[in-house]
Parts: C-alpha cells; sequence; structure tokens
C-alpha cells in the first residue's frame, strides 16, 4: 500500500507516487518505444518528402510545356 503526506499540490503527488510506482524499474506498458517511433516518424516524413518534390517537378513541367 502507498500512502503520502501531502500539502495539496498535485505535481508532487503525482512525482511521489511515480516514483513509488517505478521503484524497481519502469513498467512495460505496451506502447512502441521511442526508437520505433523516430523511425516510423522518419519513414513518413521521406514519403512526404518525396511526394513533395514529385509534385514540384510535375508543376515545373507543366509550366515549361505552357511557355
Amino acid at each position: 500500500m502507498f500512502e503520502i503526506d501531502h500539502d495539496g499540490e498535485k505535481f508532487e503527488m503525482f512525482e511521489s507516487m511515480r516514483v513509488y510506482i517505478e521503484r524497481n524499474g519502469r513498467p512495460f506498458n505496451y506502447l512502441s518505444s521511442v526508437r520505433s517511433l523516430n523511425r516510423k516518424r522518419d519513414d513518413a516524413l521521406t514519403k512526404e518528402e518525396a511526394q513533395t518534390k514529385e509534385e514540384v517537378t510535375i508543376e515545373k513541367k507543366k509550366a515549361e510545356e505552357e511557355v
């Protein structure tokens, strides 16, 4: 059981609970790892960049054809 004396400050209470919960290490919460999230983010940004470059190229070709 976890008991805490507090002065009503929520941050202090949550921090104390976090320290108690993580006293034996951070629990595995089934969330993706930071590394995995960063890899997915990088992939998405790379795809978006390629798509943007393709759109710019198409726009330039259309502009050249009109001239």
